[in-house]
């Protein structure tokens, strides 16, 4: 295992923004992993996992300790049962899927990153996500230990796992697809595409800055008496980030080089040159200029590395 310095990080996220690691480590094995893990803690490192850069905004400072970049890219098909490695992109899992006839992963469609990082968020869209499929996480504990854990001792949730909670690293995890209508699965995968193709950036993004608002975290009659229409989001009981920031009026609203998008008011794109310092400054602004309007206290999806 090869151990770099001062490893520019830029462009191992989708934002394009960010300093240096001070420590940088490739791994492809579960033994390579422990290996950087345990120079970390004999080093008195502080580390941080790497996958494929989307969801997260890295300081212009760069990050201390050791970044750990995973590459664990198995992928094995046994009749609905899936293994796959935290280091797979989401799309590449979900053409495969289809490949071998099996459906369950459509809400993957469009979605950034990579296995490990969906897992962890419990990345989903349309009312689906990683918790409808996981049957089984593999991961390494704080004691560099290999341990399994199946879906119910995750703590799934909106957007979040146990492993928000805790240092552990997903290694692996096993799926349970099903083989449903094929025709009806890449008919719809292609028509989500298509959706995002047109409705989202195609700028440098982290992806949706900001959760959606559950019903049930705000008051929904003052909402109304805003010209906000509730009956629209009844479906999932979520009312979406981007639709409060649109209505707000801050569609296109900039601060240096990152901008809100015109397309999409829960992305802030790069339009050359942003620095991590600007977006954090326009994400207060959308939280300030929401809250003050709707009395909504938006709450960020990216993770801010600092």
């Amino acid at each position: 295992m090869n151990i770099e310095k001062n490893k520019s990080l830029k462009e191992y996220t989708t934002f394009k923004i960010g300093g240096p690691a001070e420590y940088f480590a490739n791994v492809e094995t579960v033994e390579n992993l422990q290996e950087a893990l345990k120079w970390a803690k004999d080093n008195k490192q502080p580390f941080r996992i790497l996958g494929g850069g989307s969801n997260m905004l890295i300081s212009d400072n760069g990050l201390k300790g050791l970044v750990i970049k995973l590459n664990f890219d198995k992928l094995e098909f046994d009749n609905t049962k899936v293994i796959v490695g935290a280091g797979v992109l989401l799309a590449y899992l979900l053409n495969k899927a289809l490949e071998n006839d099996l459906t369950g992963l459509e809400f993957a469609a469009g979605v950034p990153g990579t296995v490990g990082g969906a897992i962890r968020g419990n990345a989903g869209t349309y009312g689906k996500a990683m918790n409808d499929v996981i049957k089984k996480i593999i991961y390494l504990d704080d004691k560099l230990a290999v341990k399994e854990m199946i879906k119910d001792e995750a703590k799934f949730a909106y957007r979040h796992s146990i492993f928000k909670e805790n240092s552990w690293v997903i290694l692996e995890a096993e799926l349970e697809l099903s083989k449903g209508n094929i025709v009806e699965a890449r008919s719809l995968v292609k028509e989500r595409l298509i959706y995002r193709q047109n409705t989202q950036p195609n700028l440098p993004s982290a992806g949706c800055i900001f959760k959606n608002i559950l019903f049930e975290q705000v008051d929904l009659k003052k909402l109304e008496e805003k010209n906000i229409d509730i009956d629209q989001f009844s479906k999932f009981r979520k009312i979406p980030a981007a639709h409060l920031i649109e209505k707000a009026g801050l569609k296109g609203h900039s601060i240096g080089g990152a901008q809100v998008s015109e397309l999409h008011g829960n992305y802030i794109v790069n339009k050359g040159g942003a620095t991590a310092e600007e977006v954090i400054m326009l994400i207060s602004f959308i939280k300030q200029q929401v809250r003050d309007k709707y009395g909504v206290q938006l709450q960020e999806e990216v993770q801010l590395l600092v």
